[in-house]
C-alpha cells in the first residue's frame, strides 16, 4: 500500500475518532462544558504544553494556570484528560465527598504495566482494601506507638554520625530513616554504609514516583504507543518498567528470605512482618495472606524514607532560612528537657513549639507537591463542569497547602500560625499524606519519626549556613536535590551526652 493511501486512512480514522468523543461528550455531559484549560492544538490537545518541570516546578505552573482558568482546570491530550484540583475546597468536595468515584489511581498506560501488586499504586478495588486493611492494623496511630524505641534510638544514633562527619548530614539522615522503616517492618537494622537491603530499595525509590506521574511518559497519553514496535518514537519506556518491576520483585524477595530465616531460628524481635505472619491469616481471613504481608512489606522502605528524608531536608532549610525559629525551639527544648538527657517522646506533650514547626515544614515545603493522582471511575458533574469517566485527577497539595485565605502569608516559616491564632488554618497533615482512602497509611509512623528528629537535631546542633553555598529556594527531593550547611554542636557537654546515649544503646 502506498504512503499516500496510508496517510488518508490513518486521517480518517483520526477525524472519526474525534466526530466519536464529539458525539459521545455531547451525549453524556448534556452539553456541559469540560474544566477549562489552556487552548490545545488539534489532534493532539494540549500534548505541547505539559508541563515538564525544567523552567520551574509542575505545582507552580499549576497554581498560575489557576488563576487563568479557576481553581479547577484541566488539560486534555489524545482522549486523556486531567483535572486539577487547587484549593482545599474542590478536593473535600471530590476526593473526600465522594471519594467512591474519585478512589482510583491515573488509567496511565505506565502505572498500569508496572504496579504488579504495588500497594500505592493499586486501582480502588477489593485488592486494594483487602492490602490496606493489613498495612493499617500495623500502623493506626495506637500501633506506631511501639515503634518509639526504634525511632529514638536511631535517632541518637544519628546524631553521633553528624558529631563525626556534620558535611554528609544528608546521607546520616537518609540512613536513620531507612534503618528505622527497616527495622520496623523486618527486625534489620542498618549497621554499615553499604547495607544491602538499602541498596536494593534505594535503587528502585527514584522509580516508584515517576511510575505514577500521569505526564511523565507520552505513552500515558497515547496508549496505542504501547502496541509499536521498539523502534517506534514513544516507545522508550520500556527498560523503565522492566526496571520498576524488577525492583519490586527484589523489594519483596530479598528481605522475605532473611526474615523467614531468622523466624525459623527464632532470632527476630516482633515487627510488621513477623507479628502479622503470627496471626495466621485472622486479619484478612484470606489463604494468601502471607503474600500479602510480604508484598506490603516490600513496599513500606520507599513509602516512607523518602517522606522522612524529604520532610527532615526542609525542617533544616527552615531553620537555616529562619533561626530565630531554632532558638524558640532550643529555649523550649531546653527548659522542658534540661542538659542531662536527650529529648523523648515522653517529652512530646510539652513541646508545643517543637510540634507546631514539623505541622509547618509539612505545610511549607511538602514533599510530594502534587501527591499521587487519582481517577474517575463514572462520569460526574462538578460546579456546572463535566469530568469523564476515566479522567486523571491531580490535587495540587503545594497550591492548597500555600492558600492565604487558610494561611496567610503563606511563603513565609510561621510556626506560629498553629499555635490557635489562625483558626481557619486545617492541620497540613490533612493535604500532606494525600485524601481520604488513598491517605497514606504510614503517616502516623511518618510524623513521629520527623518530630522526634527534629527535636533531638536542635537540642544537639546549632544548623548554620555554608557561607560558601548558597540555599536553595525551593526543596526538592525527588529531583535530587540538596544543600551544604554547617552542624555546630552546641557544648562539649552536649557532645559528650550524644556519645554516652549512642554508647549504650550498643552495649544494649
Amino acid at each position: 500500500m502506498a504512503f499516500q493511501e496510508q496517510a488518508l486512512i490513518f486521517l480518517v480514522f483520526v477525524f472519526g475518532l474525534l466526530v466519536y468523543r464529539w458525539a459521545s461528550h455531547r451525549r453524556r455531559a448534556g452539553g456541559l462544558p469540560y474544566p477549562p484549560g489552556p487552548k490545545g492544538d488539534p489532534i493532539i490537545g494540549n500534548l505541547r504544553q505539559l508541563p515538564d518541570g525544567k523552567k520551574e516546578p509542575v505545582h507552580i505552573t499549576y497554581k498560575k494556570w489557576s488563576k487563568i482558568y479557576g481553581d479547577v482546570f484541566s488539560i486534555e491530550s489524545f482522549g486523556t484528560r486531567v483535572v486539577v484540583l487547587n484549593t482545599a475546597h474542590a478536593t473535600n468536595e471530590l476526593l473526600e465527598k465522594r471519594g467512591n468515584i474519585y478512589s482510583d489511581r491515573n488509567p496511565g498506560v505506565i502505572r498500569r504495566l508496572s504496579t504488579d501488586h504495588h500497594f500505592p499504586s493499586m486501582d480502588y478495588n477489593e485488592e486494594f482494601r483487602t492490602y490496606r486493611k493489613v498495612v493499617n492494623a500495623a500502623f493506626n496511630p495506637t500501633a506506631v506507638k511501639d515503634y518509639h524505641d526504634i525511632q529514638e534510638q536511631e535517632t541518637y544514633e544519628c546524631l553521633e554520625h553528624l558529631l563525626e562527619s556534620p558535611d554528609q548530614w544528608f546521607f546520616h539522615m537518609r540512613r536513620a530513616a531507612g534503618s528505622i522503616i527497616l527495622r520496623v517492618t523486618y527486625d534489620h537494622k542498618v549497621t554499615s554504609n553499604d547495607d544491602r537491603l538499602v541498596e536494593i530499595n534505594e535503587a528502585a525509590v527514584l522509580n516508584n514516583l515517576r511510575s505514577v506521574t500521569p505526564t511523565a511518559f507520552v505513552v500515558n497519553f497515547v496508549p496505542w504507543l504501547q502496541y509499536m514496535p521498539d523502534w517506534f518514537p514513544g516507545t522508550g519506556y520500556r527498560p523503565f518498567v522492566k526496571e520498576v518491576l524488577d525492583g519490586h520483585m527484589r523489594n519483596r524477595n530479598t528481605p522475605w528470605v532473611e526474615l523467614k530465616e531468622r523466624m525459623a531460628k527464632g532470632a527476630i524481635k516482633p515487627c510488621y512482618a513477623s507479628r502479622l505472619l503470627e496471626m495466621k491469616g485472622q486479619i484478612t481471613g484470606s489463604d494468601d495472606e502471607e503474600y500479602i504481608i510480604k508484598a506490603s512489606a516490600g513496599i513500606l522502605y520507599s513509602a516512607a524514607v523518602d517522606t522522612t528524608l524529604g520532610t527532615m531536608a526542609s525542617f533544616v532549610l527552615a531553620m537555616l532560612l529562619y533561626p530565630e525559629c531554632q532558638k524558640k525551639l532550643q529555649v523550649e527544648i531546653d527548659s522542658v528537657v534540661g542538659k542531662d538527657r536527650l529529648p523523648t517522646f515522653a517529652d512530646e506533650d510539652r513541646l508545643p513549639y517543637v510540634r507546631y514547626c514539623v505541622l509547618e515544614t509539612l505545610r511549607w515545603m511538602p514533599v510530594v507537591p502534587l501527591g499521587l493522582s487519582h481517577a474517575s471511575t463514572q462520569d460526574d458533574i462538578y460546579e456546572g463542569m463535566f469530568i469523564p469517566k476515566g479522567s486523571i485527577i491531580v490535587a495540587n497539595q503545594w497550591a492548597i497547602l500555600h492558600d492565604e485565605s487558610m494561611y496567610p502569608e503563606p511563603m513565609k516559616f510561621w510556626p506560629e500560625r498553629w499555635d490557635g491564632r489562625f483558626p481557619q488554618a486545617r492541620d497540613s497533615r490533612l493535604y500532606a499524606f494525600g485524601f481520604n482512602r488513598r491517605m497514606c497509611p504510614g503517616r502516623h509512623l511518618a510524623y513521629r519519626s520527623v518530630f522526634i528528629m527534629a527535636a533531638n537535631l536542635v537540642s544537639a546542633f546549632t544548623l548554620m549556613p555554608d557561607e560558601k553555598s548558597p540555599l536553595p529556594e525551593n526543596f526538592s527531593l525527588s529531583a535530587g536535590q540538596t544543600f551544604k550547611c554547617q552542624f555546630a554542636v552546641r557544648s562539649p557537654e552536649k557532645a559528650a551526652l550524644v556519645r554516652s546515649t549512642a554508647s549504650t544503646i550498643d552495649s544494649n
